[in-house]
Formats: structure tokens, sequence, C-alpha cells
């Protein structure tokens, strides 16, 4: 952390309620109807209406002035996951364990200038026993404790570059405007920060007015924004569809105002597999291209890749023959010039006797457009990580290698990367 005093403002703020409705398969150029008011309270967006109590505040500024901020994070955290908003705004989440409740601790790491300086956040577990974040733009970060030792609620709250503390309300649904950012985060996630285990809608959040909501005429996807070679498109992407074998997915071409649902066909061989089959993975690249990554779960293994399928104009899917069968999959990108890009999991050292626990290291593949073989990706990096870390991903524009567990090599267009060591 620099230059920074932790402050808490003690201010509440109204919050209403809005829904969302349902769709069945849509055409490719359908428009998103735009919810309406005489919804249900009880759909997936209600929120209560409800003013943070004083009591709450004084709760958040307790919580506060019982957690750590160390200048750096030590040996004994363990990285988890680092997500990029931008080129140089990043978090990483950690965790600390050890004999006793005392010595376990959950710590985020969050930077604005790609880790030359850091600002951390560290909870032990005799204080709250965790907390889900999502990052936001300009390295702020919003928080969620939650303390099954207790009922008490903490407020949400928005942490920033440098240390300021403020709390987060949830109000109703309204249409995205220029200062709010939407949030690109798992499902489980935010369903932790929304309170609603169906969100409904894409959610975003005003950082300077602390205000959480969900944002009008959306559908509920993976965000995919800062695509190089979409000229600003946004897309939020709902996955494969099992019943219709379609891959569905909304566009927004005016900053996530108003939104275009399509559904294209994407006929794969797994529907009736013995095993849990899934799309785990997409990739959005230039143009129109898209990627989708059907998988199979092991027990105590990495997820195995069976299918690969790719458009390159959104209208059709064709099958990519693999480099071999069913490879253990790490995930899967898109460079700037289209290209795509296929991490592959490796087996551990074979002097580790530490079962699935032990690191493995990995490789990248690279798909040239046009091509029908992948190759090794020249210049890419030498992957490693626990076989649910090992891998790349794409979040703020940026392509994340896991290169071991306290480094990732970063990359703008998939060719030359550079290697960070987050919170250190």
């Amino acid at each position: 952390m620099y230059g920074a005093k932790w402050s808490v403002m003690l201010a509440a703020l109204a919050a209403f309620a809005m829904g969302c409705s349902e769709d069945e398969r849509r055409p490719p150029t359908e428009p998103r109807p735009t919810p309406v008011p005489s919804e249900s309270p009880a759909s997936a967006t209600s929120v209560e209406k409800r003013r943070i109590s004083d009591v709450e505040l004084a709760r958040l500024d307790k919580l506060i002035g019982r957690a750590e901020f160390p200048d750096r994070l030590g040996p004994r955290f363990r990285m988890r996951d680092v997500y990029y908003t931008s080129p140089t705004d990043a978090v990483a989440d950690f965790f600390r364990d050890g004999r006793g409740i005392e010595d376990w601790a959950s710590g985020i790491a969050m930077t604005d200038d790609n880790w030359d300086h850091v600002t951390t956040f560290v909870l032990p577990h005799h204080v709250a026993n965790g907390f889900e974040y999502v990052p936001l733009a300009d390295g702020a970060v919003a928080i969620r404790v939650g303390d099954e030792y207790s009922r008490r609620p903490i407020p949400r709250f928005v942490l920033y570059p440098g240390g300021k503390v403020r709390p987060l309300q949830t109000v109703p649904s309204r249409p995205l405007d220029a200062g709010s950012t939407l949030l690109d985060v798992e499902f489980w996630r935010l369903a932790v920060m929304t309170d609603r285990w169906n969100p409904g809608k894409l959610w975003a959040i005003d950082a300077d007015e602390g205000e959480l909501f969900p944002v009008e005429g959306s559908q509920y996807g993976e965000l995919w924004e800062r695509v190089p070679g979409r000229d600003g498109a946004i897309l939020s992407v709902e996955g494969f569809d099992r019943r219709t074998q379609t891959w569905r997915f909304d566009t927004s071409t005016d900053g996530g105002r108003s939104w275009t649902a399509a559904d294209v066909d994407l006929p794969s061989l797994l529907k009736r597999s013995q095993y849990f089959v899934s799309a785990t993975d997409s990739a959005v690249g230039p143009g129109n291209r898209q990627a989708v990554a059907m998988t199979k779960s092991l027990e105590d293994l990495p997820l195995v890749l069976l299918e690969l399928w790719l458009t390159d104009d959104e209208l059709t899917f064709r099958r990519v023959q693999l480099p071999w069968d069913e490879p253990y999959f790490g995930g899967v990108a898109f460079t700037s010039d289209g290209a795509l890009l296929l991490a592959e999991v490796l087996e551990p050292d074979p002097s580790c006797t530490r079962g699935y626990s032990c690191s493995r290291p990995g490789r990248i593949w690279r798909l040239a457009p046009g091509q029908d073989k992948f190759e090794p990706a020249r210049g890419a990096p030498r992957l490693l990580g626990d076989f649910g870390d090992v891998g790349i991903g794409v979040s703020g524009g940026m392509i994340v290698a896991r290169t071991d567990n306290e480094s990732v090599a970063v990359s703008k267009d998939g060719h030359r990367w550079i290697e960070v060591t987050p919170g250190r």
C-alpha cells in the first residue's frame, strides 16, 4: 500500500426493486425486449428497499480496523487468481493457511500500474472466514465479507487503490452510464455479491456513487470487453443450450445501452456422453471469431478436452482437429491477429509424491487464421501451476498465463509477453 489511510464514508443509500424476463430461442438479429416495471417483485433482480444502518456501518468500520494491510504479501500467501480490467489495472487474490485458525487468512492485492505499486487487504479468518471480490475499473475492487460465525450483516464496500473504502448499496435497475463498470465475474461470485442466485441481468457498479445495480435490457452471461478487432463491441455470452444445441450470446455496439441476441447452431456429438460434458470455456476474438471448448470432468484430474469448435462469422461453427485425442485442457484465447491459442496441461514431474496436489506444467499451441492444424506457439511462456490453475485466460483485454504459483505472464496481442509477480 502506498500513501494511504483507511477510511469509511458513513453514508446510507436507498434501494428499490426491478425484475427481468426469460427468453426462448431467438433469431440472430432479434433485439432484446426491455423489462417492464410490472414484473414480479420476486424476480431474479428484485431488491428490497433497505437502508444501511449506522450499526452496520460501525461494523464495517470495526472490520477495517481489524484487517491487515501489509505493503506486500509475503511467501506464506499462495496466489489463486489474477484478473485484469485493463493493461495496467488488476487484482490478485491469495490465501494463507497454517496449523490453527489464527494462521489462516484471505487476501487481495490490487494495482493501477501493473504491479509497480500495490494496495493490499488481508482478512484473518478469526475476524471473518473469508470474502468475495469483484474487480472494477482503475484498480478498484468491490468486496463482500462472508462470516459464518455471525448473522450480523457487514455492508459491501468498494476498496480503491491507495486505501479509501466506501460502502456499496444495491439500487434499482437502470441503463448503463459512462461512469459505471460492468462486472466481469463468474456466476457464483456475482451471486454472492448481489445476493441473487439467478442474477438475471448483467450488473454494474458506479464506484463514485457507491451503487450496485442490474443493467436494463441486458441478459446475464460471460462478459467480453476490450476485445481487439471488435471496434468496442461488448459481448455477453450465455453459453451452450443443450436442449437446442445452440450457442447463445448478446452483442452491444453502443456501450451496453442496447443489445442484439443471437443463437448459432453448435452440433456437438456429446449430447449423450456417459460423462458430465459441458462447454467449459470459450473465447471471443477479432472480427466475428469465437471458440467453444467441450470438456469432461474426472476426479482429481484436469479437465479433458473432447471437442473444440470455431466460428469466424458467428453464423456457423466448424469442429477443429485437436493436437491429439483428449488432451488435458488449460484454456483458450485469441491473439490480436485472429490466431487461436490452446493451453494443454501436462503430467506432473514423476518425482512429486503429493498426488493431485502436484504442480503440473503446460504448453501453449497456436492455430493460425485459415489453418486447420495446431502448431507449438513460438515465444509463448512455459506454464506451471496446480491442475486447477495452470493454463491461460482472458480478462480486461489481456491474455494471462500462469507460469508458477507466484507469477503470471501477460500479453495484449498473444505474441509479446511480460512476466509479473502480483502482490510481491
